[in-house]
């Protein structure tokens, strides 16, 4: 195997792992994280395209748990709470708004906002 095969393959691998981790501490089964970037849990696990859309929509669902986590102070069940609790700020239950791309797109910005005023 070449060296650019090689790399390619790592990074499917790790933004794979890195997408069931944060999905995980958000307190997402693996069903739920696959309805978020559109795949099955095999899919997930053969690994994720950092440049496909499936790869994209992975990265920002990271970057929701990562605003999260600095929001809260890493509380694993604040963050959890902050998942599947009704936010009149979002417009609806997280957890239940980022299994769309324009819902996930809206949670992050929130917590990007918010993160800002930090």
């Amino acid at each position: 195997m070449n060296n650019t095969l090689a790399i390619t393959l790592e990074k499917k691998e790790v933004l794979s792992e890195a997408l069931l981790n944060a999905g995980s501490r958000l307190g997402m089964t693996q069903k739920e994280i696959g309805s978020v970037i559109d795949k099955d849990r095999s899919s997930i696990a053969r690994g994720i395209d950092p440049a496909s859309k499936t790869g994209e929509l992975a990265m920002l669902l990271i970057r929701c748990y990562r605003s999260l986590f600095v929001l809260v102070g890493g509380q694993p069940e604040d963050i959890k709470h902050w998942m599947r609790t009704e936010n009149h700020h979002t417009g609806g239950v997280p957890a239940e708004q980022v299994k769309s791309v324009q819902g996930l797109i809206n949670v992050v910005g929130y917590l990007d906002a918010i993160r800002g005023k930090v």
